[in-house]
This record gives C-alpha cells, structure tokens and sequence, in this order.
C-alpha cells in the first residue's frame, strides 16, 4: 500500500513539474517571472481525464481554470436546437475556464477529454489575489483569452468558404497548433472523429469524409484511424484561399 501510494505521489510530482515547465514556456503565464510561476502552481491540483470524461459543463458555475499538461480536449456548445457545435481543439500548454475564473459565472461550454490527459487545476479562490497584485498575471491571462477570441472569429469567418477550402483552412490550423512533426509531415493526432471535424467546421461528417479522401488521392495527406498526416501545408493553403460560395 505504503509503495503505491509512493507511486502515486511521484506520478503527481512529476506532472506538477512539467505543469510548472508548461506554464512557463508554452502558455500564456510565459512572460511571467519564476517566483510568479511558482506562486501560480503553489495549491493547484494535479488531475488526470480518460478518454471521454466530461471536465467542464455548459451552465455549472465555474470556480477555476486548467492547464493541459498531456493529452487534448475538445471544446463544445449546445446550440438552441440541441445540436453540439466543436469550437475548439485545447493541446498541453493551453489554458481552459478562464472566463468562470475570473467571473465566477456559469461555463459557457463544455469539455470532454479527446484522449488520456493529465492537467493541472487552478481554482479561483487562489488566482484572484494573485491577479490583483500582479498585472503581469492579469494582463498575460487577457492575452491567451485575446488569442482564443482571434481563433475563434477565424472559425466563423472560414463558414463563408466553400466546403474544401473550410477543410484545408482547418488541417493548416491544426497542423500549426497541434501539429507533430514526423519523417512524412505534419502528424495530426488528436483522436479526431470525422463527426468531430464536421461539427467544427459546420458541415456533414459525409462532406468531410469525401474532402479528405480527396486530399488523401491527391496526395496532400494521409489518413491512419483518427490520425491525420499532412503531406503539404501549402498546397492545403492555397486550397483555403478559395473563393467563399
């Protein structure tokens, strides 16, 4: 008992370490002084997600915010209909619930483990006075929300492309943001249904599943499972440039 339990401890140090490793080379804190860092990750909570588990729901108050360490999440929101919509795709390094952080409000989407993930969980109670003492904190937390903002008014502006420039656009964006290089491109590993990538990007999971195929013929990319490898960014891009309908 008194070994797993050592275990245990360690596999939560270690992920406590590249959580504090993270914040101050990959997230939004990066700017932020060592001491600063250190006084971020004093009482926050190492937590690990399976595949599947739901993290935050759309309407529970929120009390704090996370930091993905492993792993990916996907962002989503029930539109009046009922029908989920994929905002976004959340990789390590990445800040998630930072708007009920700060206000204490409702979550204004839900969150569900794409794959395995470990995070570490920062609650309101102590980021707030944090905060109020330190701008650089505050104004580092405002830039990584600015960011989301800008992709998600990306997201919306590729709805006026046609549906294999949307495509493009979205394997070009990911590429760039959870992107692996390997010796045949760019690896897109993020456990992605084709029903995921549809609800993304507005379109049938049947119009996307034609589009990459015809990527996958034209060589620009190659499919294994939910892994997408992309052979040539640029040719994808220009793909994007398309003209809207």
């Amino acid at each position: 008992m008194t070994s797993t339990r050592s275990g245990e401890q360690s596999a939560g140090s270690d992920t406590r370490a590249r959580a504090r490793s993270i914040l101050a080379t990959r997230s939004a804190f990066q700017s932020c002084s060592a001491e600063l860092i250190d006084e971020i990750m004093k009482n926050a909570v190492v937590i690990k997600l399976a595949r599947g588990d739901i993290v935050y729901r759309q309407g529970e108050k929120g009390d704090s915010l996370m930091v993905v360490v492993s792993g990916s999440l996907k962002v989503t929101k029930l539109t009046a209909e009922g029908k989920e919509l994929v905002l976004g795709f959340v990789r390590p390094g990445a800040l998630i619930g930072e708007i009920a952080a700060l206000d204490g409000k409702e979550r204004t989407a839900n969150v569900t483990s794409l794959q395995a993930t470990e995070a570490v969980t920062i609650y309101r109670r102590d980021l707030l006075p944090i905060l109020r003492k330190n701008s650089d904190a505050m104004f580092a937390l405002l830039d990584g929300l600015c960011d989301r903002l800008r992709t998600t008014n990306d997201l919306l502006e590729s709805y006026t492309m046609e549906s294999s420039a949307r495509v493009a656009a979205c394997l070009v964006r990911l590429a760039g943001t959870h992107g692996q290089t390997s010796k045949d491109g760019v690896e897109i590993d993020l456990k992605l249904t084709q029903r995921d990538l549809g609800s993304h990007l507005g379109l049938t999971r049947e119009t996307v599943s034609r589009t990459l195929g015809d990527f996958r013929d034209e060589g620009l990319i190659s499919l294994a499972g939910q892994t997408i490898v992309v052979h040539n960014c640029e040719e994808l891009a220009l793909i994007a440039e398309g003209s809207p309908d």
